[in-house]
This record gives structure tokens, sequence and C-alpha cells, in this order.
């Protein structure tokens, strides 16, 4: 069952919680705060370190571990597939 909800801006838990908010490629939590960043097909956290790479379909950490694949990422957080999707989870969820 999905826990959480992606509508291309707002992370929501089912239950209407607001979990954090993309503006633009700058992700944010609940209160405002920059938590990570979104540049090209990688995933910064919010000293500038790269986190994340992800290719389309699998999303792997700095070392290039496979943490998930996107369809794993959709089975926990509704929402359109892609770097914007997967950055919430990363964040929010699996973290």
């Amino acid at each position: 069952m999905v826990e959480y909800v992606f509508d291309g801006r707002k992370l929501k838990k089912r239950s209407g919680q607001r979990e954090g908010e993309l503006e633009g490629n700058i992700v944010k939590d609940w209160n405002g705060k920059q938590v990570g960043e979104i540049s090209g097909k990688d995933i910064k956290d919010s000293q500038g370190k790269k986190v994340l790479s992800f290719d389309g379909k699998s999303i792997k950490d700095d070392t290039g571990k496979k943490l998930a694949t996107i369809e794993e990422i959709r089975k926990v957080v509704d929402g359109q597939a892609g770097i914007h999707l997967a950055a919430m989870w990363y964040f929010f969820v699996w973290k």
C-alpha cells in the first residue's frame, strides 16, 4: 500500500501531513529548510555533496551501490516516476 503521495511539488503522507516540497531543483523539508538539490542526474545534500545518481531506472548512492529501482519507490510513494520522485523518496522516506 502506498504510504506517501507526491504531486510533483509536495510530498505528503497518506494522512495529509506535509513532509517536504520541491522548489525548482531545491528540496526543502516541511518548514522550508533546504535538505538537498537536484543537479542534472545527481542528487546532492544541503552541503552540495553528491549522495545519489539516477539513471532513469535505478538509484545508486555515491559509491555506486544500488539502493532501489523506480518501481520499488513507486510501491511506497505515489507519483510520476523521475528524478524528483527519487529525491523526495531519499530525503523523506528512505533516510
